[in-house]
């Protein structure tokens, strides 16, 4: 890309003829995307040079040294993030740079992850300055909705009228309110004849579907006075859903229907028992679908089984078998686990488990602890032994129950040269390799992904390898989960970091496998990540706690940043992890839930009188993204021992029992027998 002549760059009007516009001028003509001849051109450096000079032009720009920028930008024409330097200067110089230049670059990277972003800059520029015939050419499909209300606008001010008031129903038919460069064409639709009561229903049920009553008030000027007096209910039921549907008095159609099972969801997620009071009386009173009494009567029970209300386990019992799925069975375990029903489990179970293996694994090993606790021994040893092959946290537990030993089914990905060679010089890839080396942060990962788009399965699998090999292990990690390919356990379980985990497993008497599997939980080894609630790290310590273990463990000048270097990210994280195990007497489930939801929560989820089971208890963990967590790493650990070559220690010596909690005891509360 080159700037315009000097004649040219003012006769357009981009400037006022100043001295300031005079020297911008002239160095637009040794601006970087001049098109010299290669041999004209400075030598090609090396890469570890041009990686430098990328970093001086970045840091020139920034300054606003152009002259410096652009002399360091023009010897990286060949250089894999030259493309970065093109879009940092054409970005916020939109409002002044010919719109050829523009066009020049979208037409040049088309793959290039912020055309996208740069073009729809673009756009927004046109539309503010009114170039409307130059906005519509370069249009394309935009998620942006002010962008695409003034593409409507434009095609208005260009009298572009065909397919518009279709194109302007399409847009208008959202259930959240639209900005007001939608305004023109709206008020070309609502004088056509497309503006129908049934095309404004339509929005308000999508409008109440978001909970946007005021939308649905402002929408009630375009219907005819039945449709008015609809709408005005179904705000009502709304903010009220408890009398509204109490015993209403509407005629038994289907838009009365519409709004009650509206009510009637409301009302469930506020008040089950009169939720259940009501929707019996309203099915007394209205013709109802089989298809709309089943939808309610999900919801119902799926709030019941969540609130763990004691008519729970008899909804499940009573729901519509054509309604069974994977969240119906997860409800039916979590209640019968709390009532100890283990007739009702097997009853949940003995049929045909889902085909997706992670639910049916699951299914199976609980029909199994159903079977054992209700004496069927034979018949729980095989429930076991059917998947006590598979490499999964059930068919570890279910090889537990039969003592057998862990299957692993490791097969190592095919070498394929030729594919990993094409790969790896897309440009997309070469990128992202880059900016991993320069930064390594959510920039290189965010090019990474971008990659990914357009690769096949195979060709991710091939990715992931390649990523391994630059010692990029979180790309790999995510690269083959993103291929479903989960069968090469050196890939998908790295040994990274090794010499630092294991000399502060030695230090602070901490199992190694537990601490690899919890680190590639929290981050799959991204060093420098933060996550969006401020977790810091490859063990994703929140900078408060960071401190305050720093301190405990008499790490000096403790500095926040500090978390992002991995050895004394795994310092305190591992530090953090003896705590937890030391406060929770040993027991690996709970310091682990205590890793992820806090060791407060871990203290409330304990039993008070009663001894748990560990399976059980994991199972009742109320938080998804804990009880999933407290799974993975248990199920991880075993496959880290695998991986580095020692004895692989069984769930069952990892996951031990939850012994009740007693607040009395203010040294050791865990400590209690069973017996007591």
């Amino acid at each position: 890309m080159s700037f315009p002549p000097q004649n040219n760059f003012l006769s357009k009007g981009m400037l006022p003829v100043s001295r300031a516009a005079m020297v911008w001028s002239l160095l637009s003509l040794i601006i970087i995307f001049s098109l010299l001849p290669v041999s004209l051109q400075v030598s090609a450096a090396t890469i570890g040079e041009q990686r430098q000079q990328y970093l001086d032009a970045q840091k020139a720009l920034k300054a606003g040294k152009i002259k410096t920028f652009a002399t360091l930008a023009e010897k990286l024409k060949t250089y894999p993030l030259y493309p970065y330097l093109r879009y940092n200067y054409l970005r916020p110089r939109l409002h002044k740079i010919d719109n050829t230049e523009i066009r020049d670059f979208i037409t040049s990277y088309p793959e290039f992850i912020s055309t996208d972003s740069l073009k729809t800059s673009w756009l927004k520029q046109l539309a503010k300055q009114g170039k409307w015939q130059i906005f519509l050419d370069n249009y394309t499909p935009q998620k942006d909705l002010k962008l695409r209300c003034q593409q409507l606008q434009g095609r208005i001010n260009t009298n572009n009228y065909t397919y518009l008031l279709e194109d302007t129903r399409t847009l208008w038919l959202t259930g959240k309110s639209l900005p007001p460069q939608c305004n023109k064409a709206f008020e070309r639709l609502y004088k056509s004849d497309l503006m129908t009561n049934e095309l404004v229903w339509e929005r308000i049920r999508l409008a109440m579907d978001n909970g946007k009553t005021g939308l649905v008030n402002y929408l009630r000027k375009h219907l005819d006075k039945d449709y008015k007096t609809w709408a005005k209910r179904w705000v009502a039921i709304h903010h009220n859903p408890s009398v509204g549907t109490k015993n209403p008095q509407y005629p038994d159609t289907a838009i009365a229907r519409e709004i009650l099972l509206y009510g009637i969801k409301r009302l469930t997620g506020q008040n089950i028992n009169r939720s259940l009071i009501n929707w019996k009386t309203l099915q007394d009173n209205y013709n109802f679908t089989p298809a709309e009494i089943d939808r309610i009567d999900l919801v119902i029970t799926v709030r019941a089984a969540k609130n763990k209300h004691p008519k729970a386990a008899e909804l499940l019992d009573n729901l519509n078998p054509a309604l069974d799925s994977d969240e119906i069975f997860h409800w039916r375990l979590r209640t019968a686990l709390k009532n100890q029903n283990w007739q009702r489990l097997y009853q949940w179970t003995k049929g045909e488990p889902p085909e997706i293996a992670s639910v049916k694994y699951r299914w199976i090993y609980w029909r199994g602890r159903a079977l054992e606790q209700i004496g069927e021994f034979e018949k729980a040893q095989a429930s076991y032994a059917s998947i006590a092959d598979q490499r999964d946290y059930y068919g570890f537990l279910a090889a537990d129950r039969i003592g057998s030993e862990y299957q692993m089914h490791h097969f190592p990905l095919p070498e394929d040269i030729e594919a990993k060679n094409k790969i790896a010089h897309m440009p997309s890839i070469r990128r992202a390799r880059e900016l991993f080396i320069l930064y390594g942060d959510y920039r290189a990962r965010r090019e990474w992904q971008y990659a990914l788009r357009s690769m096949t399965n195979y060709q991710k699998q091939i990715a992931a390898r390649l990523a391994s090999e630059w010692g990029w292990y979180d790309r790999a990690i995510f690269t083959m989960a993103a291929a479903h390919a989960y069968d090469d356990l050196e890939l998908r379980f790295p040994i990274t970091y090794r010499d630092d985990i294991e000399k502060y497993a030695k230090k602070r008497n901490l199992d190694i496998g537990w601490i690899f599997a919890l680190m590639r939980s929290e981050s799959a080894f991204m060093e420098k990540v933060r996550s969006p609630a401020g977790a810091l790290g490859l063990m994703q310590i929140m900078p408060a706690t960071g401190r305050l273990t720093a301190r405990k463990i008499g790490l000096k000048k403790f500095r926040t940043s500090d978390l992002l270097i991995g050895k004394k990210n795994i310092m305190i994280g591992t530090a953090y992890m003896k705590e937890m195990l030391d406060k929770f007497n040993g027991n690996r489930i709970l310091a682990t839930a205590s890793y992820n939801a806090g060791p407060g929560r871990s203290v409330k989820w304990s039993p008070r009188k009663d001894c748990k089971e560990p399976d059980i208890w994991v199972e009742q963990i109320p938080f998804n993204e804990t009880r999933a967590y407290v799974k993975r790493v248990m199920f991880y650990a075993s496959i880290y021992d695998w991986r580095l070559n020692q004895q692989i220690t069984p769930l069952k010596q990892r996951m031990t029992t939850i012994y009740p909690y007693n607040p009395k005891a203010a040294v050791k509360p865990f400590t209690m027998s069973c017996s007591e």
